[in-house]
């Protein structure tokens, strides 16, 4: 079986498991995201967010899907390049400093994707950020999902206190709630 072919089965049989959603039409219907973050995950992960930026002048965006369409996983859409899609749409750019950091999960695939902008790559490099999605994945690899996360964004907050310490008026540009596609 061919990597793309075992990539489109993992999206399919994720789409399967949403079609059996059961409960309210919002996002927590998706039966492949219940597997792996309750409600209350979700809300601590919320708070784990708005707590460390009161701790640094950096923006932390948690972006979380659980499938790719199809036929985009088919044509040979990646992990990356989907997270640099969400990067653009919920403008993770868009913040005074340019230090926004997308945290973008890809249920389906388990794949974890961090991505800065230009004012956190001045000072980290995408090594670092590649290193902390490591360390997520191998904690997704154990189940350990909202862990794995909450340590990732601990790391995450260390190096952000170590190159942009909160001074002054810490605006919060982005919102700390989990974006759920």
């Amino acid at each position: 079986m061919t990597k793309n072919t075992s990539r489109f089965l993992s999206h399919a049989r994720a789409g399967i498991l949403d079609s059996f959603g059961i409960g309210s039409h919002d996002s927590l219907r998706f039966t492949l995201l219940r597997k792996y973050l309750s409600k209350e995950d979700l809300k601590e992960l919320k708070s784990m967010i708005a707590y460390s930026e009161s701790q640094h002048r950096g923006e932390l965006r948690l972006a979380i899907e659980t499938k790719l369409p199809l036929l985009q996983v088919w044509s040979g859409k990646t992990a990356r390049i989907r997270a640099v899609e969400m990067f653009s749409f919920l403008r993770v750019w868009d913040t005074e400093e340019n230090t926004g950091i997308l945290i973008y999960l890809l249920l389906a695939e388990k794949k974890i994707v961090l991505l800065a902008d230009r004012g956190i790559y001045k000072k980290i490099g995408q090594d670092n950020l590649d290193s902390i999605a490591n360390e997520i994945s191998e904690g997704f690899k154990e189940s350990k999902y909202k862990k794995s996360l909450a340590n990732g964004i601990q790391k995450l907050t260390e190096i952000l206190k170590k190159h942009f310490p909160a001074q002054g008026e810490n605006p919060n540009e982005l919102p700390d709630e989990p974006y759920i596609v």
